[in-house]
């Protein structure tokens, strides 16, 4: 009995690392649609066509227009099923794979326009909702379809993140899967992630690997672990203001709810309005963060405050009013900008540690992925900064589970429910 189990379960491995590539090529032109449209939207149609229209007047029209195209594509082309991905594969063991196409489209589009959203949920869908398909043509039992459902979303982040074994864990944290037989989980996801990493870096390249370098760090003092600390607890009230801004960006947006095409029209006006102010505020934030780092002191303190408190905003309005997108690098952009503006405030504190600091902490308060935060971290960045990530984060994680604070996972999860509900007939 154990080898026959055994042996269906190597199959089962053996299958979900072949399926990782078409999911990894698919990964791919995703990346390279909405990489393109950025440029197009951003760089090529303002130089060419548009050289003298004022940029602010620019960036609300173009947020706007694509809030109404979004929300277009995400009524007519997305199919309206009523549950989030962490939903669908902890009740259902599958992913809705039905109007995916619609939801892609419709997430190139948020992305393209700038909207305050990272590319990560997406790609969880592209990857879990193909391998939904594959099970479910192989006819495969609900668990079996859930594992392979839960492989095809971990080789899509293993394309995202550059680390096999931090894509794996980053699944099992965002999927919310932590509570089935963690290996039976884990050695499929590690597998497949594997697979969507090398076939990624070798078209792509490995772009989040190192992309915060920092000079200043001399190394490891005693005094740094008491900072990771406080910025442990600092995640937590971060967790606070980001739970205030979410419900009430919420009860704001709510009278819209019947009105989806309306609501990401407004959606998109709104975070173009605060583009236009901030330029900063707008798009996932990776990239974003460097030119803070870069240019921290020239910006000013108070902007930097302002500026990580409104991108908390733009990320919920995003969310709220129906963008297809993740919440991840938004809120690693906003640690990361109060970071630069703790080292501007007390210049005792290396920017590295302020920075690494503020964004695992807030990462273990906000995201509740301890361990996803702590390997994401750590591509980003060098490993000599690893202790004071660890300690940060599970400083951050541990006390949120005594007080609890806003929760971006389920946070996330109840907008994108809200935004696949389909209207009554």
């Amino acid at each position: 009995m154990n080898e026959k189990v055994d042996r269906s379960y190597f199959i089962l491995i053996l299958m979900v690392m072949g399926w990782a590539v078409p999911i990894t090529l698919a990964a791919v032109v995703y990346f390279w649609l909405f990489s393109k449209g950025i440029d197009l939207m951003w760089t090529t149609i303002p130089q060419t066509l548009f050289p003298n229209v004022d940029r602010r007047l620019y960036t609300v029209v173009v947020a706007t227009f694509g809030g109404c195209l979004v929300g277009l594509t995400m009524h007519y082309l997305a199919h309206g099923h009523g549950k989030s991905l962490q939903e669908e594969l902890a009740q259902e063991g599958r992913m809705e794979y039905r109007g995916l196409l619609g939801l892609l489209l419709g997430a190139i589009i948020t992305l393209s326009c700038g909207a305050s959203l990272g590319p990560e949920a997406p790609l969880a869908h592209l990857g879990g909702g193909m391998s939904t398909w594959l099970a479910e043509r192989l006819k495969f039992t609900i668990e079996k379809t859930r594992i392979v459902a839960m492989s095809g979303v971990s080789a899509a982040f293993g394309a995202l993140i550059s680390s096999p074994v931090g894509s794996a864990f980053m699944t099992i944290e965002f999927t919310s899967l932590l509570t089935f037989p963690l290996y039976t989980m884990l050695i499929p996801a590690l597998s497949a992630s594997l697979v969507g990493f090398l076939v990624f870096s070798n078209i792509v390249g490995s772009p989040m690997v190192g992309l915060l370098r920092f000079e200043d760090y001399a190394g490891l003092r005693p005094v740094f672990l008491l900072d990771a600390v406080i910025f442990g607890a600092l995640g937590l009230g971060l967790a606070f203001i980001f739970k205030l801004i979410h419900t009430g960006t919420r009860r704001l947006v709510e009278p819209l709810s019947k009105y989806p095409v309306l609501k990401t029209t407004i959606g998109g006006l709104g975070f173009g309005l605060v583009g236009a102010i901030l330029p900063l505020s707008m798009f996932s934030g990776e990239h974003e963060i460097e030119e803070v780092i870069n240019h921290g002191a020239e910006i000013g303190v108070v902007v930097l405050i302002v500026l990580a408190f409104v991108k908390l905003f733009t990320l919920s309005l995003c969310m709220n009013t129906g963008f297809p997108g993740g919440f991840i690098f938004p809120i690693l952009f906003s640690a990361g900008t109060l970071g630069v503006a703790i080292n501007l405030m007390v210049p005792t504190v290396p920017v590295s540690v302020a920075v690494v600091g503020l964004m695992a902490g807030v990462g273990g308060a906000l995201m509740r992925m301890p361990i996803s935060v702590i390997l994401l971290i750590s591509v980003l960045t060098q490993q000599e900064l690893l202790p004071m990530v660890i300690l940060a984060t599970l400083t951050a994680y541990l006390l949120v589970m005594a007080v609890p604070a806003g929760d971006a996972r389920q946070a996330y999860s109840d907008a994108e429910a809200e935004a696949l509900t389909p209207e009554p007939a």
